[in-house]
């Protein structure tokens, strides 16, 4: 699993409620539904699909979540996906073929000289970005195609470096790279409450619009008795654990700093939850999916329980360092293919083409 650094944006707690309607749909797979009072995603999620996950229902909803937080109102309509991804039952998975090559720099429309936009990325962040999958993962393959939809002409060239801290520490400041896949997006309204490595990155950095906006977990092993927490205020005196790299800004702005709590950040994703199963800590917090991945490879899915009431939604991004000078017109071109793709569908297809993929992978190799 990934060592990378994260930050974040768009927090609430999954213990909202949703107020009442005059209709209602059942709460099924491939299907509409209209929220009705008591109703979260978490519970949703486990009558549509028998699971607490519910990244696949955020992903089909993401414009209206996005925008209503934590302001959902009466009769808010939900697309309740397909297990695969798919918005509706007749709906075909369109086939993973690699994103056409940006132009290169003959026979651009100006006849100007167009620098390559250099990117570099990291592997074995499953199912993000991982070079064993078709286009190098979901992120990878909406980056790229963004580029293409954008109508930017300058080539694009993209390299796998797996030293994440790298990226921010040598390889976008010297300019070697001029963009860096993928990163939370921090929250920089309030600098005085940040940890220092969210404030370097608000103070120094630039940040594309979201590519993916992840659900991150708080995981337990079940008779813990932070299994139980149902708001961030009951995990405090717990020991938390976020692999190295990630940011804590979500935990800094609900008061779950040292010494409130007790945070750990060992080098890998599988170091929390071996910690959980030991009893070293009481939380581990990464992302849902990947998390899934995890909990699978070490067969501890009988041991951890995931929160229903805690989670955080935070932004996954591109990101610049702002001397570059050509900073704000690349992450401007990969900001209007994003939007083109999302309109058109193109982004919930790669998104849902890929991630089948890495399930269809993941479950072949426990069989």
């Amino acid at each position: 699993m990934p060592r990378i650094a994260s930050a974040g944006a768009a927090l609430w707690s999954l213990a909202l409620a949703i107020c009442p309607t005059g209709s209602v749909s059942a709460q099924e797979a491939c299907s509409t539904y209209v929220a009705q009072d008591g109703d979260t995603l978490g519970s949703i999620s486990m009558a549509a699909y028998g699971k607490l996950d519910y990244q696949l229902i955020f992903n089909a909803n993401a414009d209206t979540l996005r925008q209503d937080g934590a302001d959902l109102v009466s009769g808010t309509n939900l697309i309740i996906p397909c297990s695969d991804g798919r918005l509706t039952q007749g709906a075909a998975i369109a086939p993973i073929e690699p994103a056409a090559p940006a132009a290169g720099n003959s026979g651009n429309s100006s006849g100007k000289y167009l620098p390559t936009v250099k990117i570099a990325t990291g592997g074995d962040w499953y199912p993000f970005a991982d070079e064993g999958l078709s286009g190098g993962g979901f992120l990878i393959r909406l980056v790229s195609t963004a580029y293409v939809r954008s109508g930017a002409e300058n080539p694009v060239k993209i390299d796998w470096v797996d030293d994440w801290d790298s990226h921010l520490t040598t390889l976008l400041p010297t300019g070697s790279f001029d963009l860096s896949v993928a990163w939370y997006q921090p929250d920089c309204t309030e600098l005085d409450k940040v940890s220092e490595f969210t404030r370097n990155l608000c103070l120094n950095y630039l940040f594309s619009d979201s590519l993916y906006d992840a659900v991150f977990g708080f995981f337990a092993q079940k008779d813990n008795p932070y299994a139980k927490a149902k708001t961030f205020a009951d995990l405090k005196g717990a020991r938390i654990c976020r692999p190295e790299g990630y940011s804590f800004h979500d935990l800094d702005a609900e008061g779950l700093m040292e010494p409130v709590i007790t945070l750990s950040v060992p080098p890998l994703s599988e170091d929390c939850f071996k910690g959980l199963v030991d009893g070293t800590y009481d939380i581990a917090s990464i992302e849902s999916q990947a998390a899934a991945v995890v909990i699978q490879s070490l067969g501890i899915g009988d041991q951890v329980v995931e929160s229903s009431r805690i989670t955080s939604i935070q932004a996954i991004a591109a990101m610049a360092w702002k001397a570059n000078p050509r900073a704000l017109e690349y992450l401007t071109y990969l900001n209007r293919g994003l939007a083109d793709m999302r309109d058109s569908g193109e982004w919930n297809n790669i998104v849902s083409s890929s991630l089948q993929e890495a399930n269809d992978k993941l479950a072949s190799k426990t069989q």
